[in-house]
């Protein structure tokens, strides 16, 4: 079954479809890339992200949708908790509704909702979330935004 033939399928269910390209094949890992502003973003994210480079802070840029229930709980509860609220306010938080903006959801190869993209201030991916997930291992997360990547191999330990 071809891609338009299955979202036809799926508006006939009463559902909207978008039939989008397969993201170009990559050659580097994921956390090895670093996040652009693609051509024709919206204003708000790419103010978030200049603002961010400017300042150099990370960002953290979640993409939702309003259909989604662990999106919902994701921001109502994990985000909301008063550790991780604190955590954020020292990085540059971009909420991407994957319904008003495709192309974003295009650019960054999202699949499915949700997808928490934590970026480094330098612009690296370090991590990347597609599901719900507690306080703890949110902030977790958000840990590796402050750690500098290291030139030097890891110290191999002594036995």
């Amino acid at each position: 079954m071809s891609r338009e033939q299955l979202a036809k399928a799926i508006e006939r269910l009463g559902y909207k479809a978008v039939v989008v390209a397969a993201p170009a094949t990559q050659k580097t890992s994921p956390a090895l890339r670093t996040v652009p502003i693609p051509k024709g973003a919206p204003a708000f994210f790419a103010d978030a992200m200049r603002r961010a480079r400017k300042e150099r802070r990370p960002v953290v840029i979640d993409f939702w949708a309003t259909w989604c229930a662990p999106c919902k709980r994701l921001k109502l509860v994990t985000m909301a908790e008063p550790r991780v609220a604190k955590a954020l306010a020292s990085v540059e938080v971009v909420f991407v509704d994957l319904d008003k903006h495709p192309q974003l959801a295009e650019a960054f190869a999202v699949k499915s909702v949700p997808d928490v993209f934590f970026v480094a201030a330098d612009g690296r991916v370090v991590d990347r979330l597609r599901k719900f997930e507690d306080a703890d291992g949110f902030l977790k997360r958000l840990g590796k935004l402050s750690k500098r990547p290291s030139s030097r191999p890891a110290k191999k330990p002594d036995k």
